[in-house]
């Protein structure tokens, strides 16, 4: 919840600050201040200006200008109501707790097939890397990024996930489905074992260099 309010901009709170007093008729400087209080100095040297100079006319804005500030007043409005809706209910901002790629695909699709298509993996890469089996520096972030949007989770998730150690029970795959690695292995070479995975699919993954790799060519 402290990490809501500190991420938010100051030019929004200050915006937040006189339109909500501007709407309310009324000034709203303490009650923005305990909202944000890492602002607090900010906001009261605000209120101040806005004491002295509020006894001048304001000038007069063309329509286009008018309707600018309101868009922009709406929006601020709108951004500081949503984090506050979040520090409210912050279970809704916390990830699922992950429990495993094969146990992901089950409850997110009737079909793993549609997993596999939308990654263009097969099973037994994926139950291979589910197995933490597969070295994770040789793992292109393409793999990853795949994985994570499919599943709807975020790329640092899976990323964490596939650095594990790698799980001691065996595998259950299907001998003619799933490649035979003992041990650890490079993720090209589970590539070129796949008996699943078609050419094309072939070639696209061992064109993506592991993340690692790329870094040291450029």
């Amino acid at each position: 919840m402290k990490s809501t309010k500190v991420n938010i901009l100051l030019d929004d709170v200050l915006d937040y600050y006189l339109t909500a007093t501007e709407e309310t008729g009324k000034d709203v400087l303490e009650e923005v201040v305990r909202l944000y209080p890492q602002y607090e100095l900010e906001l009261r040297e605000l209120a101040a200006d806005q004491k002295i100079f509020g006894r001048i006319s304001p000038r007069e804005y063309m329509a286009e200008e008018e309707q600018s500030l309101t868009m922009r007043a709406v929006s601020v409005v709108q951004n500081l109501l949503y984090q506050q809706r979040q520090e409210k209910a912050p279970e809704t901002t916390i990830e699922e707790a992950f429990t495993g790629l094969r146990d992901e695909v089950e409850k997110r699709y009737a079909s793993s097939e549609e997993f596999y298509e939308k990654t263009w993996l097969s099973e037994g890469i994926i139950w291979t890397l589910d197995d933490r089996q597969v070295r994770f520096t040789s793992i292109p972030q393409r793999v990853i990024e795949n994985i994570a949007n499919a599943l709807g989770r975020f790329v640092s998730t899976i990323s964490e996930y596939l650095q594990g150690g790698m799980l001691v029970a065996p595998s259950h795959y299907k001998a003619e489905q799933a490649p035979e690695v003992s041990g650890s292995c490079d993720f090209s070479d589970l590539v070129r074992m796949d008996p699943d995975l078609s050419q094309e699919r072939k070639e696209f993954w061992l064109s993506q260099l592991p993340k690692h790799e790329g870094n040291k060519q450029e």
